[in-house]
C-alpha cells in the first residue's frame, strides 16, 4: 500500500479556472498517475525520484490536465467560481430562491434560511480567501442535503422494500463530484448531493443502482441482472447522466 511521504499545493489557469493542484509523493508507488478530484487535481509521484525525473512526470501530468480540459471541459467545471455579487438567484425544485450575501464576524462561513423563497450567505471575515465566493456552491450543497435527506432516506427504504428487501443502515448525501452513489457491504448508502439537481426518476435510476450492490457487490452480469429487474431501462438514465451529469451543480447566478 502506497503511504504519503511529501505534498505540494500549487495552482494550475485552465480556460479561465484556477484550479487547486495537490503534488502528493508516495512511498511504495511505482507509477505517476493524476485524478480529477472534487477539491482538487491530484498528481501522485513514487517517492524517491530525481529532480529532473520528478519535474517530467509533473509536466507530462499538466499537459493531461490541459488536454483533459480541451476535450472534456466538464470534468474541470465544478472549480468555477461564482462571480463576486451581493445577490445571487439558484433554481432548485421547482422554486426560485434569492440569496444575498453577507459578511459575518463568526469563525466559519454559514448559510440559513430567511423566508420562503431566501436564503443568506454569511460570509466569515476570519477566514483568508482569494476569492471568498468559491465557498458558496459548497454551501448551498450542504443545505440543501440538509433540507432533502430525510426525503431521500425514504425513497431509498420505498425502493428497496419494494424490489431488493434487504438491510440499509444509513444514507448520506455527500458534496462529492467524483462518483454518483456507493454502498458499503454493510448496508450505508451514499449518494452524490448533485443527484438533488436531476429528474427525479434519474435520482430514482441511481438509488436503484447501489440498492443492488446489496445483492451484488460487484459490476458483475449478475448485479446488472438486478438493475434491469428492479429498472428494465436503466440504460436510459445512464446515458442521461453521461450527458447532462456535469452540469447538475450548486452554481448561482449572480443577480446585478
Amino acid at each position: 500500500m502506497a503511504r504519503k511521504t511529501g505534498e505540494t499545493r500549487t495552482t494550475l489557469e485552465l480556460d479561465g479556472l484556477s484550479v487547486p493542484v495537490r503534488i502528493i509523493t508516495e512511498r511504495g508507488r511505482r507509477s505517476t498517475i493524476a485524478s480529477v478530484r472534487q477539491r482538487a487535481l491530484y498528481i501522485r509521484l513514487p517517492h524517491g525520484l530525481s529532480a529532473s525525473s520528478r519535474d517530467r512526470r509533473i509536466a507530462e501530468m499538466t499537459e493531461w490536465a490541459r488536454r483533459t480540459a480541451r476535450e472534456k471541459p466538464e470534468a474541470f467545471r465544478h472549480f468555477a467560481v461564482p462571480p463576486a455579487a451581493d445577490a445571487y438567484r439558484f433554481d432548485f425544485r421547482g422554486t426560485s430562491y434569492r440569496i444575498e450575501v453577507r459578511t459575518d464576524d463568526r469563525s466559519v462561513h454559514r448559510i440559513e434560511r430567511t423566508g420562503e423563497a431566501c436564503l443568506r450567505v454569511l460570509l466569515s471575515s476570519r477566514v483568508s480567501r482569494p476569492n471568498p465566493t468559491q465557498v458558496i456552491p459548497k454551501l448551498l450543497a450542504k443545505y440543501y442535503a440538509g433540507q432533502c435527506l430525510p426525503l431521500i432516506a425514504e425513497r431509498v427504504r420505498q425502493l428497496n422494500d419494494q424490489h431488493f428487501r434487504r438491510t440499509v443502515r444509513r444514507v448520506r448525501l455527500s458534496d462529492t463530484y467524483t462518483r454518483w452513489g456507493s454502498c458499503s457491504h454493510v448496508g450505508n448508502i451514499n449518494l452524490a448531493t448533485r443527484l438533488l439537481l436531476a429528474p427525479t426518476a434519474v435520482l430514482d435510476a441511481v438509488i436503484i443502482h447501489e440498492l443492488a450492490h446489496l445483492v451484488e457487490q460487484n459490476h458483475s452480469p449478475r448485479f446488472w441482472a438486478e438493475v434491469a429487474r428492479a429498472l428494465p431501462e436503466y440504460r436510459v438514465y445512464d446515458e442521461w447522466l453521461k450527458e447532462h451529469g456535469p452540469a447538475l451543480r450548486f452554481h448561482p447566478v449572480a443577480i446585478r
